[in-house]
């Protein structure tokens, strides 16, 4: 006998609503403050990109060739694993076969990131570098993702990089290096947090593995 389409739908069960359903759905306050608070989100990614760009001109000549230092680009998405986003990416280099781009994200409710994603000839030789300073104070929350693919974001792929001996093993099977400094929203801290500072602190910490 013939099944149809109905006999693999769910349970007429699983559709019925939810008191917590229908809480949501007459919650309004977060969808009516999203424009407002992801404006406030671009205003600090623009004022960070500015700095950024004076920051990076002693820089130029220790940058991969074709590495874009003034432009910059935020770009904006709904749903990364389901939530909003903004990013940021100043220096920014993505050719075929390098990467050499900092990215700064807002992940909504979850943390602001800061992120240098490497790959390249010179991949091995950040690895090692990255041992050899991997318990220097400037390395102080900063973390490793050992994620298949750098775009990947979830904390759980997140290992710190004092943990040295948890990491060193697993990074033979990386094609990237992603490195990065989170700020969750739910700390206290995060309301007065300067972004354009925490942004640049990140960049001058990780000179010592990333510039020659």
């Amino acid at each position: 006998m013939n099944k149809t389409n109905s006999d693999n739908l769910p349970s007429s069960s699983s559709y019925d609503w939810r008191t917590k359903d229908l809480e949501l759905i007459n919650h309004l306050e977060v969808f009516e403050n999203k424009p407002a608070i992801l404006k406030k989100v671009e205003y600090r990614l623009i004022q960070l990109k500015k700095t950024m760009i004076q920051e990076l001109v002693p820089y130029a000549h220790q940058l991969p060739p074709g590495t874009d230092i003034k432009k910059g680009q935020i770009a904006r998405g709904e749903n990364h694993n389901g939530f909003p986003f903004l990013s940021l990416d100043i220096p920014q280099n993505f050719s075929k076969t390098n990467w050499f781009t900092y990215r700064t994200l807002f992940w909504w409710g979850h943390y602001l990131g800061f992120a240098l994603i490497l790959k390249g000839e010179k991949l091995k030789t950040y690895f090692q570098l990255l041992s050899t300073f991997s318990n220097e104070p400037s390395f102080h929350n900063v973390y490793l993702s050992l994620s298949p693919t750098p775009w990947e974001w979830h904390d759980s792929f997140f290992i710190p990089i004092s943990n040295q001996r948890e990491w060193s093993d697993k990074i033979d099977h990386l094609d990237y290096m992603k490195i990065l400094r989170v700020y969750p929203v739910a700390d206290d801290s995060f309301h007065s947090l300067d972004w354009t500072q925490a942004g640049i602190n990140f960049w001058r910490d990780m000179t010592s593995i990333t510039l020659e």
